[in-house]
């Protein structure tokens, strides 16, 4: 049985197969666009699927969307309604794109894919909370959704038990925790939907001390519950976020070229501040109403890594698991998933089948990449695979910067060692380096991946044996160890990291190899992409960023290429 989940027309457009529950395959429609966070009908995606299974859509026995289009579409002419006529001006400007595809996706489905059997539409938090609960290694467990909307609900509460899922509590728009979010980094200049993680990673070099100005604005109950004071917010009639009675509050806002300032520091550590408080408030209540140890979260706001590092000291649970595309890419699997498990219920116990890898993506062989290579003039060098281990892990060691182009791309907004920009983890000035190939700001951190069999030695997990394969928190590095990983220590002395284990096949080698070398058993880890960029896919993309900037290496499935 194969199942088509899609996800669609609001951010980081995706297709994901499924056969038997087991996911076959599942990328990104901007890998092949190279719009970064394409939000356009992922026809481009679904076509790789089905090439890449070998089969047609005549063979697809169902189609599951991620979300209800009419019950968004409701909830959407709702707002205006409230809002008229301050509404008026997006009224106009929206209601075509409401009224077309966004409404009518099932035609969609059938004229641009020529398919005739059954669609299924799953509404968007459940979406979310299938792809967190049936990627996990739980059979019971408590279920947090949250994200900026999704038709009606912004955070949902479920507990999930023997394969079923159960709604316990929402909260709906406009509360919601994510707009909120994104408002305050619109607010300090930065881009909705894309750069909610430079707010994140400005908050490391400031102080809280707004955070009491802020909390006029979010209204947070004892249950953990809370309501944003609408007359600080523009987001439901205006293409401006933030109210002027935000500016009075705050000030006048950054402009997207404006320097950064302390002040503007200052405000983003107090929203991810309170954004912790409210995270941790509701995690509380959650385990309180269901008594579970274990947790799955998933949504936008699930993406935030600081935020995630705390649910072990903050809140009781002990097992915590954060689905690597824990946005909307991500509700496209569980849509998927949720429908497979719908139609084949489960008769006694629920076995899980964990996801523990993201390679679901495009892939090429060696004889592929050598033709584009020789096309290309391009000299290069063909090892074995412990030939390539050993050389681009004394190319680290060396202090060179290098492109790592393995396997299957990653589903998700992280690179996991598929698609990756490397570097040793020391000194401090390799962030700089790295900082300036991806045209970034130079505030902003990088992560780390580390051998799981020594997590425990350099950074505060809380258990010793710590499992993150999705790289979705962040600790605190311990202090004897922070010279070592100078490159990946924050501001804060955190660092989100990538625990790497044997089932990651080569990738472990080359760290394995790279410990032998360094004595350090972890490497910086950025995605393989310049600013503006979707992360690579093709090896002409790779080739094309490795040409134009200042890595020193690129590593190419086998095949090896020099800088002359």
């Amino acid at each position: 049985m194969y199942i088509l989940g899609i996800s669609a027309y609001y951010h980081d457009s995706a297709a994901v197969l499924v056969q038997d529950g087991k996911v076959i395959c599942a990328i990104e429609e901007e890998r092949f666009t190279r719009i970064k966070h394409d939000n356009s009908f992922p026809i481009r995606a679904i076509q790789w699927c089905l090439k890449n299974e070998k089969i047609t859509i005549k063979d697809i026995n169902v189609v599951s969307y991620y979300e209800k289009p009419l019950l968004k579409f409701e909830r959407t002419l709702d707002m205006f309604i409230q809002t008229w006529p301050k509404s008026l001006f997006s009224f106009v400007q929206n209601m075509p794109e409401l009224v077309g595809e966004k409404l009518s996706v099932e035609d969609t489905i059938r004229k641009k894919l020529k398919y005739k059997g059954r669609i299924v539409f799953i509404p968007h938090h459940l979406s979310h909370a299938a792809a967190a609960y049936f990627s996990s290694s739980f059979s019971s467990t408590a279920i947090l959704t949250i994200d900026g909307v999704g038709e009606y609900q912004t955070t949902a509460l479920w507990k999930a038990q023997n394969g079923k899922i159960h709604l316990l509590k929402e909260i709906q728009f406009p509360h919601s925790l994510g707009l909120f979010y994104s408002t305050c980094a619109a607010y300090l200049g930065f881009k909705v939907n894309e750069d909610e993680y430079k707010l994140m990673g400005l908050a490391a070099y400031g102080k809280p001390i707004y955070i009491n100005r802020l909390k006029k604005i979010i209204d947070v109950k004892r249950d953990g519950s809370f309501n944003l004071m609408m007359d600080y917010f523009s987001f439901r009639e205006a293409p401006q976020m933030w109210s002027k009675k935000f500016e009075l509050l705050l000030g006048q806002p950054r402009q997207s070229k404006e320097r950064i300032t302390k002040k503007h520091a200052d405000i983003a550590k107090s929203v991810q501040s309170l954004t912790e408080s409210v995270y941790m408030g509701i995690l509380n209540y959650l385990f309180n109403i269901t008594g579970e140890r274990n947790v799955c979260i998933s949504g936008g706001v699930a993406l935030n890594a600081l935020a995630n590092g705390l649910v072990h000291t903050r809140t009781p649970f002990k097992h915590t698991h954060v689905f690597g595309p824990a946005g909307d890419s991500g509700a496209a699997l569980g849509a998927a998933l949720y429908t497979y498990r719908a139609s084949h219920e489960e008769n006694g116990d629920y076995h899980p089948l964990p996801i523990t890898s993201l390679s679901f993506g495009s892939h090429y062989s060696d004889t592929e990449i050598e033709l584009i290579l020789k096309k290309n003039n391009i000299q290069y060098k063909k090892l074995s695979q412990k030939e390539l281990v050993s050389a681009a892990a004394k190319a680290l060691n060396d202090g060179k910067i290098i492109g790592w182009f393995q396997g299957g791309c990653e589903l998700g907004p992280r690179a996991l060692g598929n698609r990756s920009i490397l570097c040793k983890p020391s000194p401090r000035n390799m962030k700089a380096k790295v900082n300036v190939i991806k045209i970034r700001e130079q505030f902003r951190p990088f992560a780390g991946s580390i051998l799981q069999e020594h997590v425990h030695e350099y950074f505060e997990v809380p258990e010793k044996n710590h499992y993150s394969p999705f790289m979705n928190y962040c600790f605190i590095v311990k202090k004897n160890k922070r010279k070592e990983l100078a490159a990946i220590v924050h501001e804060d002395n955190t660092c989100r990291i990538q625990t790497v284990s044997k089932d990651d096949g080569l990738y472990y080698r080359l760290l394995k190899k790279f410990n032998t070398l360094s004595g350090i058993p972890c490497v910086l880890d950025t995605s393989f992409n310049l600013k503006g960029e979707p992360i690579v896919e093709s090896p002409e993309q790779a080739i094309e960023d490795f040409k134009k900037t200042q890595i020193d290496m690129l590593f190419i499935e086998t095949l090896m290429i020099c800088k002359k």
